[in-house]
């Protein structure tokens, strides 16, 4: 009978240290958005008691296994990829109060560049974007992944085995066509380099080895967990499956074949149990279905949760977990940051790029961090930063170490626009740009076209520090050709009614206006030359034309914030601009008609110009577009008629307007205001329409003999209204579109444009 009680005993006795010792690992394979279902599956084994003592995943699986490692609980996992940050990190966008408009350069209507770096061995390295490396921009993703893991790296001394769950993710070697496994280390680097999926992101460089994707060669690392962990029991979460076999005609299984390795989705049944689902409505970018992909792995999981139970005896409770869980967490240091170490860059920039983070010893919080970080981004002279935080257990505090590559020096810029009008347009630019204690930026601009010729030539030098600032000066010499008519395509014979000639030279110190903008403080000088009928059936009748030249000076202010996302047909952000000068001068007057004559005069008057345009998303496919212009300006009226008119402030809301001179639409004081109904069938296509009215205060008009002079106020109205459909790419516009004036001879007008179509500002813009 002792034997009896002391076998039971023994037997108890061993039950009982095998159910506690019992481990249980999950494994979670790749899969994009589809991957938001493992959140659902924790969710599930936490609520029902199951311990998860190890935790393994690739690309999606490893985000999601090392947020859960890290101490994260299902719910705040979710919320992460629900939020409006991971949809930052994905696209690469930036949010609108981390856009530094300050620091960025005019728009140029380019769409291809080529640039060249110089080194100190005086070597030249080319490159082209016309076939970039990857799709989406890093900045978001090399901020974000610091910023999120940092402190859990802190906390579990760059071991991965000391996080609150132990933890194993998978990246790829492409040279020597092998995953690699991570168990120590940066977590962000980690998880980073196993999502990196080929041309969509930037591949991460770790030991000298360029890698990618860990679903290239292992998308459900089941050998990992084996061989790392040796748990009692696996889980296996399935979201993907190997390539389908390619076809000639589907280029993506192509590619995705040449890509992925074939992998091994299964968990032996004597090793644990495997979790799949039907996942044949959602793809990898599925994002915005989150909570139906929760759902859907919170609800498979709870399907087979007693045959996981039964085999799985151990239990911990939700006291027990939550409190391991904050255990962990009370180890994260507060983020805070105060040496900086840069690399990458000399001396001289590495003093522009401290400056932005501080001026001497100081500590700085994360939110600072973030501000300097997009602001330098925003510069013209830095295309990456790669941020790493590593806590200083001596300081209590994270030294920064900042990996920056700068722009190349030289690039050469090209574009075009292709009409239906008069407006096509041929443009190439060179810039150099130069890095030092200073940012430096020359360039040279030229347009070709039927309409507009152009010469542009600048410098810029931007000095950072906590009061930011910019010098300029820019030279522009250019030419407007206006045509009559309503041809849908020009011909070479049509001659032009009047052109206008500027050429002027401005200087200028820039600030800051808020994040979004600047103002500006500058002089100018320049000649200005129209040349024009004064009656448009002159034109042929072998009457020489009459010319006006203007010499004149200008003080000004010019305040900007632009966060539109493109500049032709935009259908986000805003754009505010207001424009205050003081300008004067002699002008002179070489008339032909009706008498030849010449005449003489000074003027000096003040001018203000105000312009919004903003966008307001009403639905997911529905913006709404208010825009709005006011002109005030004290310039006395000109000898004649036409003169006065091509001088005056000029309302040109569209695109097509801004090719052709109708007159209707000028005075010297007016406002305008309109409506942008847009619907959006994609991100790419959407359809417009537009309306505006136009209210001069005093309309401009006609003598007999050819003079101007002004009505009452409020006398006239006009009207703009246009729709088109427009297809929008990364750099670029195709448009077709019908518009109407309410002015002009020239009532309707039909066309379409491809391309960049931006002019350089005129001399009283």
């Amino acid at each position: 009978m002792k034997k009896l009680y002391l076998l039971s005993f023994a037997f108890i006795l061993c039950f009982s240290l095998s159910s506690t010792a019992q481990k249980v690992g999950l494994v979670l394979s790749g899969g994009g958005a589809k991957g938001v279902a493992h959140i659902g599956v924790i969710k599930a084994l936490e609520e029902n008691g199951i311990p998860i003592d190890y935790i393994a995943g690739t690309s999606m699986g490893a985000i999601v296994g090392s947020m859960y490692a890290m101490g994260l609980t299902p719910e705040e996992m979710l919320n992460i990829i629900k939020s409006d940050d991971f949809r930052f990190w994905l696209t690469g966008q930036n949010e609108p109060e981390y856009v530094f408009y300050f620091r960025n350069g005019n728009v140029k209507p380019t769409f291809m560049e080529i640039s060249f770096r110089f080194n100190p061995h005086d070597t030249v390295r080319v490159k082209s974007n016309v076939l970039p490396t990857h799709i989406v921009p890093t900045h978001q993703l090399n901020y974000a992944f610091m910023a999120l893991f940092s402190q859990a790296t802190a906390a579990s001394e760059q071991n991965f085995d000391r996080l609150f769950v132990p933890f194993r993710c998978v990246a790829s070697d492409i040279e020597e066509k092998v995953p690699v496994v991570f168990s120590k280390g940066s977590l962000g680097d980690a998880v980073r380099a196993s999502m990196t999926f080929p041309l969509v992101f930037k591949p991460i460089v770790i030991d000298n080895k360029l890698l990618f994707d860990g679903g290239i060669y292992n998308n459900f690392p089941v050998d990992v967990m084996r061989n790392d962990f040796n748990p009692d029991i696996m889980i296996g979460s399935v979201v993907a499956k190997n390539p389908q076999k390619p076809t000639e005609d589907n280029l993506l299984l192509q590619i995705e074949n040449m890509v992925m390795s074939q992998t091994d989705y299964v968990i032996p049944k004597e090793e644990g149990f495997m979790l799949r689902f039907d996942l044949k409505n959602f793809n990898m970018f599925d994002f915005t279905k989150a909570d139906q992909l929760y759902q859907m792995g919170y609800d498979s999981t709870l399907q087979k949760i007693e045959e996981i139970k039964s085999a799985i005896s151990r239990r911990i409770s939700e006291e027990e977990l939550n409190k391991n869980r904050q255990d962990f967490r009370d180890k994260f240091p507060e983020l805070k940051f105060q040496n900086v170490y840069i690399e990458g860059i000399d001396s001289l920039q590495k003093l522009y790029v401290e400056r932005e983070f501080h001026t001497g010893n100081e500590v700085f919080d994360l939110k600072s961090f973030k501000k300097s970080y997009f602001n330098l981004l925003s510069d013209n002279q830095i295309s990456e930063i790669t941020p790493a935080a590593v806590y200083n257990k001596t300081s209590g505090l994270f030294d920064l170490h900042l990996k920056v590559k700068t722009e190349d020096h030289l690039k050469i810029m090209m574009g075009a626009d292709i009409s239906s009008m008069a407006s096509n347009q041929a443009y190439i630019g060179l810039s150099y740009q130069n890095l030092k204690e200073y940012a430096q930026t020359a360039y040279v601009d030229a347009q070709f076209g039927r309409m507009y010729n152009a010469l542009g030539v600048g410098v810029r030098m931007d000095a950072a520090a906590k009061t930011d600032f910019y010098v300029k000066f820019g030279f522009v010499t250019h030419k407007f050709d206006y045509f009559d008519g309503i041809s849908l395509f020009y011909n070479d014979n049509r001659v032009s009614y009047f052109n206008q000639q500027e050429t002027y030279g401005k200087l200028s110190i820039g600030f800051p206006l808020t994040k979004k903008g600047r103002i500006e403080f500058g002089l100018g000088g320049g000649y200005l030359a129209d040349h024009y009928f004064q009656n448009k059936s002159l034109i042929t009748s072998g009457v020489k034309n009459d010319k006006s030249s203007y010499s004149l000076g200008s003080v000004f202010v010019d305040a900007e914030s632009n966060t539109l996302n493109r500049p032709n047909y935009p259908t986000g952000g805003s754009y505010y601009a207001a424009s205050l000068r003081l300008a004067g001068g002699n002008h002179n007057e070489y008339l032909n008609y009706p008498v030849v004559r010449e005449l003489e005069g000074q003027e000096l008057w003040l001018q203000f110009l105000g312009k919004y345009d903003r966008y307001i998303n009403l639905s997911k496919n529905v913006t709404l577009g208010t825009y709005g212009e006011l002109a005030i300006s004290n310039r006395k009226l000109l000898p004649n008629y036409t003169a006065t008119m091509i001088q005056s402030p000029a309302f040109r809301p569209t695109l097509h307007s801004t090719t052709i001179f109708n007159e209707g639409y000028n005075a010297n004081q007016y406002a305008a205001f309109g409506l942008k109904p847009i619907y959006s069938f994609n991100n790419q296509l959407h359809f417009r329409t537009e309306a505006y009215c136009f209210v001069p205060y005093k309309t401009i008009y006609r003598l007999p003999d050819e003079s101007a002079a002004y009505s009452k106020p409020f006398s006239d109205v006009e009207f703009i209204s246009e729709a088109a459909m427009v297809l929008s790419f990364k750099k670029a516009t195709l448009s077709a579109f019908v518009n109407y004036y309410s002015a002009g001879s020239n009532h309707w007008n039909v066309g379409f444009n491809i391309g960049v179509l931006l002019f350089n500002k005129k001399f009283l813009q």
